[in-house]
């Protein structure tokens, strides 16, 4: 599902506006939250030691390195590139180290179609975690949270927060969606 919210960041609908922007900070997003689902797989399925090896091998052999900037594929190459991802996940049978290792690599393509660095991924990761913990501290799991602020989603909110941060904290983003919250 995430992997589809990641395409849905694309204007690939040829009903649509082919000539609009790409929803970068959302795909950023959204492939943050595939990797909270990949983490979790590795470590439900593996110990730690042979999650972080298998990741980390994926991450030295992908097609592409993790580096700031955007790639130069067109939308529809770029939309592909994600595409294989979701392939990826929909395969069915066991969960092996070449399995999780595929996944992994394919993900770590996507992020570098989005120019999602490793030190933005885990700033973001670390970010959306902030970001879930508020939630369920305000009634996301009694559903009576407020995702969207004064016509901005709460991702969006918390992309501008970090964004006038000198270096990130935890504490100062979770104080920062307080006081916007309160003001709604």
């Amino acid at each position: 599902m995430e992997s589809a919210e990641l395409i849905d960041s694309y204007p690939w609908k040829h009903w649509k506006s082919v000539d609009a922007v790409i929803d970068i900070e959302n795909a950023r997003v959204e492939l943050v939250d595939i990797w909270h689902f990949l983490l979790s797989l590795a470590i439900e399925r593996f110990d730690v030691p042979q999650a972080l090896t298998v990741l980390s091998e994926a991450f030295n052999v992908s097609d592409k390195p993790l580096t700031t900037g955007l790639c130069e594929l067109t939308t529809f190459e770029q939309v592909r590139v994600h595409e294989e991802m979701m392939r990826t996940a929909l395969e069915t049978g066991e969960v092996t180290g070449e399995y999780l290792a595929k996944l992994a690599a394919s993900f770590f393509k996507s992020c570098w179609v989005a120019g999602l660095s490793f030190n933005e991924l885990y700033q973001i990761y670390m970010a959306k975690n902030v970001l879930n913990k508020f939630r369920q501290d305000h009634g996301y799991k009694e559903g009576t949270y407020i995702k969207v602020w004064q016509g901005r989603e709460d991702n969006v909110v918390m992309f501008e927060l970090i964004s006038r941060m000198n270096r990130f904290s935890g504490e100062a983003l979770y104080e920062g969606l307080e006081s916007a919250y309160r003001s709604l």
